[in-house]
């Protein structure tokens, strides 16, 4: 039952504060989706997934538009990429710097300390292309939206996508979010808190045809079986993200500006 909808700047104000944030963090990036995590010692910083933006020169000078805000900004700089999170972060500058206090007004970083568990609601906004030729900005906050794997248990697991897979394993824990191409590099949004708690990797695709029955997927939940993590969607959880972006900013050989950063962004001393 696919659950995603147009998000339009005029529909946000009948929308959850956690479905409205999340739409306005949200940007079109490389073809994909990214969100903005803050303001991290004086940079504009923006997350996506390692397989949009796997290397500087995919990102450097490229536009990112946040388009339920009408801003947009470019790409001015790399942070690092690593493919166990398939994860990626880069620095932006804006169009229009006077309006920078209006996205860190909406601007959110991971929950890293909270334990992703089952049942737990979520909501995902992107631009994939499913139902939409246009590429619009979408968003999905429905009865399945939600976690699907046991509190705490994380995989390494390789790509269940069929069409595309990536070359690597990256962990995840799964859910019922409706993902199709083009919503790489969204946010997991936890419904009450608003905060993003993982990000979006990948999805079996093509979905079998009794996934796509809500009483099926309650059933999935009740009994745990293992096609919970065969037959569904994946996300990397973001106490994944943190311990990953934590090992990095130790690394002596890689840049301070970077590892800096880093210890800001998952705060670490």
């Amino acid at each position: 039952e696919w659950g995603k909808r147009p998000v339009s700047p005029a529909d946000l104000g009948v929308e959850s504060p956690a479905f409205q944030r999340a739409a306005k963090a949200t940007a079109s990036a490389g073809g994909a989706t990214g969100f903005v995590l803050g303001e991290f010692n004086q940079e504009l910083v923006v997350a996506t997934n390692h397989h949009v933006f796997s290397e500087a020169r995919d990102c450097l000078g490229r536009t990112i538009r946040f388009t339920a805000l009408g801003l947009s900004g470019r790409c001015t700089r790399f942070v690092g990429t690593w493919d166990s999170i398939d994860f990626s972060l880069f620095v932006i500058e804006l169009d229009d710097p006077e309006r920078q206090q209006e996205l860190l007004a909406v601007a959110e970083n991971f929950d890293f300390e909270t334990p992703i568990r089952v049942g737990q609601e979520l909501v995902t906004v992107g631009f994939g292309v499913a139902n939409n030729p246009s590429r619009k900005l979408m968003g999905n906050a429905d009865s399945d939206c939600k976690v699907f794997s046991p509190t705490g248990e994380y995989r390494l697991m390789a790509d269940p996508d069929a069409l595309n897979p990536g070359t690597y394993n990256a962990w995840s824990f799964s859910n019922g979010c409706d993902v199709s191409h083009g919503d790489s590099g969204s946010a997991m949004v936890d419904r009450k808190s608003g905060k993003p708690v993982g990000i979006i990797w990948t999805g079996k695709i093509p979905k079998l045809p009794k996934v796509q029955s809500s009483s099926y997927l309650a059933s999935l939940v009740a009994t745990q079986s293992e096609e919970v993590w065969t037959e569904l969607s994946y996300a990397v959880p973001a106490q994944k993200i943190k311990e990953v972006l934590l090992s990095s900013s130790n690394d002596a050989s890689s840049d301070q500006r970077d590892r800096a950063l880093l210890r800001s962004l998952v705060g670490a001393p």
